[in-house]
């Protein structure tokens, strides 16, 4: 009996934080891309002005510029999470990069859990249409297109009937970043990596999912 009232208190607090990440976080994401007034606070300009030197080779923005084979042939490392806005207005809204900097940290949290750390994550391209992905021991294997600034994944074999998934896709020199609308973010690891169960990408979906605007992904370094 004492287990289980344990049990159950434990529960009940992994809820209330998840409610709470989640309250903190969406308030934040609608502050930014809601269309709302608000007011930045003595605080958060300060806490942007630290995130200032963080800010990502692209700026916090999603890729405008026309990639082709060429640029993305080659080998990967996985180095961050990547949260790109759609329109520099929206990032220069009040909050724009500290909401940034916040869901970066959060998202490499989760991805954390399931072996997206700092050059442990391996993607390939042919130069011609196939792709790999290494996630410790997990290979994956798939075709590629790219068009303009458009990337569609899919993978071999497996998923036979399943749609490709289209990110945004941006090269600078040596790096690469990736991103996905907010609400394709959980479909990529659906037809991708076969990481459909794990609650805390579920969370990330439900956090950012539904905001225009957003996009979430990763930054790749060229080995």
């Amino acid at each position: 009996m004492k287990r289980l009232r344990l049990k159950m208190a434990l529960v009940c607090l992994s809820l209330m934080f998840a409610m709470n990440a989640q309250a903190q976080l969406g308030n934040l994401l609608k502050g930014v891309l809601g269309g709302g007034s608000q007011t930045t606070t003595q605080s958060e300009t300060t806490a942007e002005e630290k995130v200032g030197g963080l800010v990502s080779l692209f700026q916090n923005l999603i890729g405008k510029d026309k990639v082709d084979n060429s640029s993305l042939k080659g080998i990967w490392f996985y180095e961050s999470p990547a949260v790109a806005f759609e329109s520099s207005n929206l990032l220069n809204k009040a909050g724009g990069k500290l909401m940034a900097n916040t869901l970066e940290n959060t998202l490499q949290k989760y991805l954390e859990k399931i072996g997206f750390t700092e050059g442990k994550v391996e993607m390939s391209f042919d130069g011609d249409s196939t792709f790999q992905m290494k996630i410790g021991s997990q290979t994956i294997e798939g075709f590629y297109a790219v068009s303009e600034n458009e990337l569609s994944l899919k993978r071999k074999a497996i998923l036979l009937n399943a749609r490709p998934v289209t990110a945004n896709v941006a090269v600078k020199s040596d790096n690469l970043q990736i991103t996905f609308k907010a609400d394709k973010l959980l479909e990529f690891f659906t037809n991708i990596s076969n990481m459909t169960s794990n609650s805390t990408l579920n969370l990330v979906g439900k956090l950012a999912g539904g905001y225009d605007g957003l996009q979430l992904g990763f930054q790749f370094r060229r080995n």
